[in-house]
């Protein structure tokens, strides 16, 4: 698993943030933290282009039916269903960041236990030379 010092970072901001908050989200939570951890760390500039960073869109594959569906990773305050914009928060946030392109990945929902394959990163903002955020954006930097 690789993550860039600046998800690394930004990640564990919005963790303390919410902590506490979100008690429902205590499971996800954990399993970000330990991402993170495990993770080696690099410059946003040398991020690879196949791993999924915050704000990356990706392309997904539902194992057990192997249909496809694409989402944008992003921050809680920026989550939409509707509009295919999954928080970092959620089961599937968690499980993705920091994967390549052909991990499977595991995660688990109130309903079961779902097997996802990452087959795409569409658009990742390190490999497009955004190595930056605008922290007006995040309330909690």
């Amino acid at each position: 698993m690789i993550i860039s010092t600046l998800d690394s970072e930004l990640l564990m901001k919005c963790i303390r943030a919410v902590e506490g908050r979100h008690t429902t989200k205590f499971d996800e939570i954990q399993v970000l933290k330990r991402k993170i951890s495990l993770a080696w760390k690099v410059k946003p500039q040398d991020v690879p282009r196949n791993i999924v960073t915050m704000n990356s869109f990706v392309e997904l594959k539902r194992n057990n039916t192997n249909t496809t569906f694409s989402i944008k990773l992003v921050f809680p305050e920026f989550e939409n269903i509707k509009e295919n914009r999954i928080s970092i928060l959620s089961a599937l946030g968690a499980a993705i960041i920091s994967e390549k392109v052909g991990t499977e990945v595991v995660y688990r929902t109130w309903k079961n236990e779902n097997h996802i394959i990452i087959t795409d990163v569409i658009f990742q903002p390190e490999a497009n030379g955004n190595y930056y955020v605008d922290k007006q954006d995040y309330g909690y930097l």
